[in-house]
């Protein structure tokens, strides 16, 4: 599959959706009216960026974005006040928005395989994470010392 159809929007009482494993090179904006959703799994693909009316799915609690070409998140990654886990390991990100310190509920960050060069402080002080980019957490050592 390389595309995905607008009407998806119109799928409005779907709980979880699994779009992994193809060859989608974007996600309509109308991926934003699926307000049910509560886990949602992109990874695998070919995305480059991901639309802003994510930020309407309030009832996330699971994004899954591995393995794609994404080069920078929407801001508005920072109002899925839902979230608990958020996969980007294997991207191109060079940096990721300081909103995502704004997820009260998050405890799991992947993060490994990019081309990070800081995280930002509001991330650093965020207490819930307890995955870190994998077992190792190479990063804690370095927000640390990014933050002073």
């Amino acid at each position: 599959m390389t595309s995905v159809p607008a009407e998806i929007g119109q799928l409005t009482s779907l709980t979880w959706l699994d779009l992994g494993g193809n060859q989608l090179t974007s996600v309509p904006a109308e991926i934003g009216q699926l307000t049910s959703l509560g886990e949602l799994y992109l990874y695998g693909n070919q995305l480059t960026s991901v639309p802003t009316e994510i930020g309407q799915l309030t009832s996330l609690r699971v994004l899954n974005l591995c393995n794609n070409q994404l080069a920078s998140l929407p801001a508005e990654i920072g109002q899925l006040r839902s979230l608990e886990l958020l996969y980007l390991r294997n991207n191109q990100l060079t940096s990721i928005p300081a909103e995502i310190g704004q997820l009260p509920l998050l405890r799991g960050l992947r993060l490994d395989n990019n081309q990070l060069t800081s995280i930002p402080v509001e991330v650093g002080r965020m207490r819930r994470i307890d995955g870190g980019v994998g077992p190792q957490r190479p990063w804690r050592g370095r927000l640390r010392s990014s933050s002073r």
